[in-house]
């Protein structure tokens, strides 16, 4: 692990202790791994490899703001952070569709629109 370990703050350190849960390596917060407290449940930092493959996928909005934090983007409508999936990414996954739908409704207006104004001016 040459990398820094990520830092999380309280909110994300919350959300990481009701995922904890789910390690089969824990017992009555010991890790049976390492024969002694979970170094996961007592830092702020994202110490445990077993923990960081296994169980924070399980949480991707978690996985991603931890290990992904310079990939991380805002989203335009509702500021939310996410994972872009190409570089040309603006809005999150449920931003997108709802945007996509206002946009389809606009371009469906103006269309009716047009045609009727062109079927006004042939009469």
């Amino acid at each position: 692990m040459n990398a820094k370990a990520p830092v999380m703050n309280y909110a994300q350190y919350r959300k990481m202790r009701k995922i904890l849960h789910e390690c089969c390596n824990l017992d009555n917060g010991h890790c049976l791994i390492l024969d002694s407290v979970c170094a996961q449940s007592i830092s702020y930092t994202l110490l445990c490899n077993w923990f960081r493959e296994a169980i924070l996928p399980l949480d991707k909005e978690l996985a991603d703001s931890l290990l992904n934090k310079s990939a991380l983007k805002s989203c335009i409508i509702c500021g939310k952070r996410f994972l872009p999936n190409s570089n040309r990414a603006k809005y999150c996954s449920i931003c997108s569709v709802l945007e996509r739908r206002r946009r389809e409704a606009a371009r469906q207006r103006r269309c009716y629109a047009d045609k009727q104004y062109s079927t006004h001016l042939e009469m």
